[in-house]
């Protein structure tokens, strides 16, 4: 199961023009408490029973987290063939995102045939990596079937080119700027070229910019001092570093990428350069695991435990829709306190970056407001289901 919860959304307007937003979160705080009093074994079996989305993730997350209180020593092999876990995850979750809402968007029908296939893929990787296909055990060991992986990476890739991109996956990796997009997009048929298209004949290529920063990559040492500080229930539902909100989405991840760069500076974080992030991370994975699955010795060491720490455990996963940050604290060899801090919590947060492009957000009427605010809240993708209202500003009770 995923944990109960949903996110609110309430947009204020004027005949389409955004006046102001309240963003209010029902996410349960409780669901970490589940974890309280358990051993870090029954963490790890518990995790992935709480989480359907991004269950890799949170699930390596918990190891990590659970490893460095115990102060055990590295495991990068294994980590390595954990991080191919998390990047098929991150394929799958955004391919969701662009096999069955981006149809929706630009009036085509959704192809639940290619997410079917793409659902296999998890549990044959696991089985072609671990042994028993246990990953995220604190005595999970390697058992690499290489030309096994190597072959369902190629199948992978060949399954996005012909479903995302229509057989024109080399010419959209190939791209470095708007001016090629725009050579791309002609005469294509791509699910992809229809939904950037969809953005350019609209001139909805820039709704949604914001000053809201992306997330520096944090020192654990840095965040845990500034967790120590703080109200650890009030920071998991609301994150800010250094009294700032910013976001943490697939955009920090792939900002280097020349394409996204020269979008990003004509566009800023607009709606196109965040649809853009996506298909470009989708297309960057395969090579990713290839280049993991070379990284992997197969020379598994046993996990072994090194002179106990105060008990802290503090892990920065990046998950599909962001960083994700779990800590804990061991006391007497049982969980005393949990803490999971999700991207929704640093994107949908009352005053991040969510709320402040959703207050850019100008339309000639409330129908065409509610598509834009509808396309940049999932551009950012929420771990939960939202409710978008819409109210008119005139009409509110004075």
């Amino acid at each position: 199961m995923t944990p109960a919860g949903s996110i609110r959304i309430d947009l204020y307007h004027r005949s389409g023009n955004a006046t102001g937003v309240q963003i209010a979160s029902t996410r349960p705080d409780a669901v970490a408490q589940v974890l309280i009093g358990k051993t870090p074994e029954q963490v790890l079996d518990t995790v992935p029973l709480l989480f359907t989305l991004c269950g890799n993730a949170q699930a390596c997350a918990a190891l990590l987290a659970c490893r460095a209180a115990l102060d055990m020593t590295s495991e990068s092999d294994l980590d390595s063939a954990r991080d191919m876990l998390v990047q098929l995850e991150t394929l799958r979750e955004h391919a969701w995102r662009i096999l069955l809402d981006w149809p929706i968007f630009v009036g085509l029908l959704q192809n639940k045939t290619a997410l079917a296939a793409l659902l296999k893929f998890d549990a044959l990787f696991k089985r072609h990596l671990f042994r028993y296909g246990e990953a995220f055990k604190l005595d999970s060991c390697l058992d690499i079937d290489a030309a096994q992986l190597i072959k369902l990476i190629d199948e992978l890739e060949a399954l996005i080119g012909v479903f995302i991109f229509n057989g024109r996956l080399a010419d959209f990796q190939s791209l470095t700027g708007e001016a090629q997009l725009k050579d791309w997009l002609l005469q294509n048929n791509a699910l992809a070229a229809n939904m950037l298209n969809y953005l350019y004949s609209s001139n909805w290529t820039a709704i949604g910019q914001n000053d809201i920063a992306c997330l520096p990559e944090l020192q654990s040492d840095a965040l845990e001092r500034q967790m120590r500080q703080q109200d650890l229930a009030a920071f998991s539902r609301t994150p800010h570093w250094q009294g700032r909100c910013f976001e943490t989405t697939l955009l920090n991840r792939q900002l280097l990428q020349p394409l996204i760069a020269d979008l990003h500076s004509r566009y800023g974080n607009g709606l196109i350069v965040r649809m853009l992030a996506r298909l470009e991370e989708v297309a960057l994975i395969p090579s990713q695991l290839r280049r993991l699955l070379t990284q992997i010795k197969n020379q598994p060491v046993l996990p072994a435990i090194g002179i106990t720490n105060d008990g802290i455990g503090l892990a920065q996963v990046q998950a599909a829709r962001g960083l994700l940050i779990h800590r804990l604290e061991l006391q007497q060899e049982r969980i005393d306190d949990y803490r999971i801090i999700a991207p929704t919590e640093w994107n949908f947060h009352p005053e991040g970056v969510v709320a402040q492009g959703l207050k850019q957000l100008t339309a000639a009427n409330p129908i065409d407001l509610q598509r834009q605010a509808e396309l940049l809240i999932n551009a950012v993708d929420p771990c939960v289901q939202y409710a978008l209202n819409l109210t008119d500003s005139r009409n509110e009770i004075k």
